[in-house]
């Protein structure tokens, strides 16, 4: 065992317990299976996802300046820290200012899964790969939207699709583009059945309420509405061993530039 080095997993977090165990916690022992001479702890940069843990099932999760301090006091002197986050945006930036802000260990942070454009067509293509459309189906990927500059991804992302041929649109809970303008795509290209699936690390809240939900403003309600049959997938992309394995390439990266 490395006594100096640990890897704090870093992840938004979920109350969601499915979906705790087949993205994030998955993930986790992807990495610590790799990173065997490194022990491997789990931060949630959501407060209110860690408190609601803890008063619903009474489960403790640090969040990352607490395991950041953690692994201080357990006598490790540096630390890699690997978000699980998809894109860098306002959330990445929260968390690489978080281990900025903490005295005491030498730090590196992970990139993203998606950093540039060379890994929008790595992510494209497992998601290419991973979702065989037989006719008449289209493909609609709801991410989650920012108002950062990081939501530009999203349109290269589509850019990506639209070459390749790709029957395949992106939405987003909270940017650009929206779920009024994935249903105009998809009238446009004249879909008759579209596949729903969350463009997003865990299969949470917003894949199971805003994409998949009953509500009328749910990205399914306002696909039926177009006359389009909605399949929801409830399936995060950390549910995916290509992309479990990007992130542990992201940490081996961190690591090296310690």
């Amino acid at each position: 065992m490395n006594r100096s080095t640990a890897v704090i997993v870093a992840s938004f977090g979920t109350t969601h317990q499915d979906a705790l165990e087949k993205c994030i916690a998955s993930t986790e022992r992807e990495i610590a299976s790799h990173f065997t001479d490194y022990p491997v702890y789990r931060a949630f940069t959501s407060r209110i996802v860690i408190r609601r843990l803890k008063e619903r099932y009474g489960m403790e999760v640090d969040d990352l300046a607490r395991a950041l301090e953690r692994v201080r006091n357990d006598g490790f002197k540096s630390a890699v820290i690997q978000p699980t986050l998809v894109l860098g945006g306002i959330e990445y930036d929260l968390i690489c200012r978080t281990v900025q802000d903490f005295q005491g260990l030498k730090t590196s942070v992970g990139r993203p899964l998606i950093a540039g454009m060379g890994d929008c067509e790595t992510a494209a293509g497992i998601i290419m790969r991973g979702n065989r459309l037989k006719e008449p189906e289209t493909l609609v990927l709801m991410g989650h939207g920012t108002e950062h500059a990081a939501n530009a991804i999203y349109g290269q992302m589509q850019n990506i699709f639209d070459r390749a041929g790709y029957r395949a649109y992106i939405a987003t809970v909270e940017g650009e583009p929206s779920f009024e303008d994935a249903v105009a795509m998809l009238i446009a290209g004249g879909a008759r059945k579209a596949r729903l699936l969350p463009l997003m690390f865990v299969a949470g809240d917003h894949a199971k309420n805003d994409m998949a939900g009953p509500d009328d403003d749910s990205l399914r309600s306002l696909v039926e509405k177009a006359g389009i049959e909605a399949e929801p997938v409830i399936r995060g992309l950390g549910e995916d061993p290509e992309i479990r394995r990007i992130y542990v390439e992201r940490a081996e990266e961190a690591l090296g530039s310690l």
